[in-house]
């Protein structure tokens, strides 16, 4: 396994560099449709359902969000030290780093798990549910809280395999769990001959075992096929330096994924205001936003490993042109496809709903919000390259002035002086002065580091 980490990393730190970036992020394409696909067919069911299950569906993306944003701020700072590990020939340290980051990662689901056990009804009730969407919404939390900790080992477990050049590996494991998710979906919520529909509990129990068995084949693809799970005794000395060194990249990149869930947790209450159906709208509506930047979520998962190992490899200049050419691209290609979506909005907003209000809600955030996703792309290739340059802080302050200081304010300033129209409107515009900060922090940062690699 180390002789072939070791050639996987000799190419991406010699290969052409479009070339490599296009053979590393096209598997990741297909995987993060999965993975959205996960909530997007959950939507497209519990529709079906009627408005309350789908406005609770609603007022738990947060939360889900929330949860996967630690999965994935803890995979990033495993992946950042993995990545500069395998630049510099290190595969045994990388090993003992993935190893010892595991048990930290397994006691931290214990705890989220723990915690939104016995804070979920309280939680759901800050977001805005309430009557038939509160009791719905619990049904959901109540068989998707307990698999947390496996949730947050898989996620993680995934980033790893990007770390070490293996994508397509990481692709597999989403599209099995967005496979298991869809085939079990339609039997669980509505049942099939003796087995009883258990609505939107069924989603939450589909979503459920499809995570189970990822991680059990992510676990062996790691361990047994990678050889990056050690075992035998662990040295406490050993143990809680690695951790420290997880940490002090990891809760800056935590906290800074989280301001996504948490803008849309406030988001969510700004649109309770305007009805249930505002929220089933909403709700959907943003399962489609995150189909829509697939592409520039598929870069953000392969750029900061191939920024890391290069970085690792003495390479800086290879690391750069990667990531100013990849925001290049994804500024282009988000344009075309805001055309693609703003054209298809009704038919869209129909697949998910036959309500008209919904509908309309779906319509016009489709027309309008897409607008600003060249902009958002920006700020997210941005903040992974952040934490790749070992700047955690950077991009934490970079994702508080993005939802903190301009997207929350001027969505509500547009909602209460323009209704939920001009709430969508306002978020917009927080996307595209969003992206010249990010753009600044970006250039200031690369400067530093040049300076720092002379």
């Amino acid at each position: 396994m180390k002789t072939k980490a070791s050639q996987r990393t000799q190419a991406i730190v010699n290969d052409p560099i479009g070339r490599t970036l296009f053979r590393l992020t096209m598997p990741m394409i297909g995987g993060i449709i999965a993975l959205m696909a996960v909530g997007i067919v959950d939507a497209y069911f519990v529709g079906q359902l009627g408005t309350a299950p789908l406005a609770a569906l609603g007022f738990v993306l947060p939360i889900t969000h929330g949860v996967n944003s630690i999965g994935l701020g803890l995979g990033m700072a495993t992946s950042v030290l993995v990545s500069r590990y395998l630049g510099e020939d290190r595969f045994d340290r990388a090993a003992r780093q993935i190893t010892d980051g595991r048990v930290l990662i397994t006691l931290i689901g214990i705890g989220l798990l723990l915690c939104l056990y016995f804070g979920q009804r309280g939680l759901l009730r800050l977001l805005g549910a309430e009557g038939e969407v509160l009791a719905e919404a619990l049904r959901f939390m109540a068989l998707w809280i307990p698999i947390i900790p496996l949730l947050l080992l898989t996620l993680t477990g995934n980033t790893i395999l990007r770390a070490i050049g293996c994508p397509g590996k990481s692709a597999f494991l989403l599209a099995l769990l967005a496979t298991l998710n869809a085939c079990l979906d339609p039997l669980l919520i509505f049942g099939f001959g003796p087995l009883p529909g258990l609505g939107i509990g069924g989603a939450a129990l589909a979503t459920a075992v499809a995570w189970i068995i990822t991680y059990l084949v992510s676990h062996y693809v790691l361990s047994v096929q990678e050889q990056l799970i050690l075992k035998g005794k662990y040295q406490l000395a050993e143990l809680r330096d690695n951790w420290a060194e997880l940490l002090s990249i990891g809760i800056p990149a935590i906290f800074a994924n989280l301001m996504t869930p948490l803008a849309a947790a406030i988001l969510t209450a700004m649109v309770a205001r305007f009805g249930t159906t505002a929220v089933a709208g909403f709700g959907v509506s943003t399962r489609i936003e995150s189909l829509c930047l697939l592409v520039a979520f598929a870069l953000s998962s392969t750029l900061p490993m191939f920024i890391g190992q290069n970085i690792g490899a003495g390479k800086p200049e290879r690391a750069r042109v990667a990531l100013f050419g990849a925001i290049r691209f994804t500024i282009v290609f988000q344009l075309l496809m805001w055309l693609l979506v703003a054209f298809y909005s009704r038919a869209i907003g129909s697949a998910f709903s036959t309500n008209p209000e919904v509908v309309e809600i779906i319509g016009r955030y489709l027309w309008i919000v897409p607008a600003s996703y060249g902009a958002h792309a920006v700020t997210i290739l941005v903040m992974v390259s952040l934490n790749a340059l070992k700047r955690p802080k950077a991009a934490l302050v970079t994702a508080l002035i993005r939802l903190l200081l301009l997207n929350i304010p001027l969505a509500y300033l547009g909602g209460q002086f323009y209704g939920i129209s001009g709430l969508f409107y306002g978020f917009a515009l927080g996307n595209l002065l969003s992206a010249i900060v990010a753009w600044r922090v970006i250039n200031k940062a690369w400067g530093e580091q040049v300076g720092a690699n002379q």
